[in-house]
């Protein structure tokens, strides 16, 4: 008998599982991670939309008047810092202060929803420029015009203005 002979098996590529999914695996997880994000950003967006359209329109600025505002909720607390200012066509002159202590003069004007201000060092004059945002709240102590909807950020309206307040603001004024 002739030994037979050998049969040849054409050659084709092993099938590798792990060969696959090497292939597949990246992609796919970018794909997941993709869509999870997508998905994850739809709520922040509607909520933000409804948000932004369902806030009341603060009208910007401060009416004309006189105000009073404090670092504490009650006037005349010492280590707080208070602030007293009259606003007259968005132009503004005031003061900060603290109680037995000195007081800085400023003056500048409300651009929008902030106070753009020059503080000027009630020791040696030199003149510093100061921004400070106006936050919307219910309740302002104004002289001469009632309630408004605007807060300098980090500051609380006073019920009324002090014996104090006016001496300072009149000193500023007249500078």
């Amino acid at each position: 008998m002739t030994p037979a002979l050998p049969v040849q098996v054409a050659s084709y590529p092993r099938f590798s599982w792990l060969l696959l999914t090497r292939c597949i695996k990246r992609p796919l997880m970018l794909l997941v991670l993709s869509v999870g994000l997508l998905l994850g950003s739809l709520p922040f967006v509607a909520t933000t939309a409804t948000a932004s359209n369902s806030e009341p329109q603060v009208t910007p600025g401060l009416a004309d008047g006189i105000y009073s505002f404090g670092e504490s909720p009650e006037a005349g607390q010492t280590g707080s810092t208070y602030m007293v200012l009259s606003v007259q066509s968005q132009q503004v002159v005031g003061a900060f202060y603290q109680p037995s202590s000195s007081f800085d003069c400023f003056y500048g004007q409300v651009t929008g929803n902030e106070l753009t201000l020059t503080v000027v060092d009630s020791y040696d004059q030199t003149q510093y420029p100061y921004a400070l945002a106006l936050d919307a709240s219910s309740q302002i102590a104004s002289q001469d015009s009632g309630a408004n909807a605007l807060v300098p950020s980090g500051f609380y309206p006073l019920a009324e203005l002090s014996d104090l307040d006016h001496s300072i603001l009149s000193t500023c004024q007249s500078r």
